[in-house]
């Protein structure tokens, strides 16, 4: 359905119920950092991409898929709480910059 601000909005209505007292909200609202063309982004992807690509020793995907096949590369599953868990945690405070 969406935020409790886009239904105030009106986009209540494709879901049929404005003329309901009771609203209840399938979604958040927010803000976004930046707006714009995705394509200022796009040299930034693939910088961060080349720079993975040389961390796993490989510079193209078909080198990364051939370093997969042979086994000299492999790649793991890890958990929302190892994910967690390797992140910072129990400390009394720290600071986290958003980018």
């Amino acid at each position: 359905m969406g935020s409790l601000d886009a239904m105030k909005k009106g986009s209540d209505s494709r879901y049929l119920s404005e003329s309901g007292h009771l609203k209840v909200a399938q979604g958040v609202s927010g803000t976004v950092r930046d707006k714009g063309s995705v394509k200022t982004m796009i040299p930034y992807l693939a910088h961060g991409v080349k720079q993975g690509f040389q961390d796993l020793g490989a510079n193209s995907l078909s080198k990364v898929h051939e370093l997969l096949a042979t086994g000299e590369l492999t790649m793991e599953v890890r958990t929302g709480a190892a994910q967690r868990e390797g992140g910072i945690h129990d400390m009394h405070s720290y600071t986290k910059v958003a980018w």
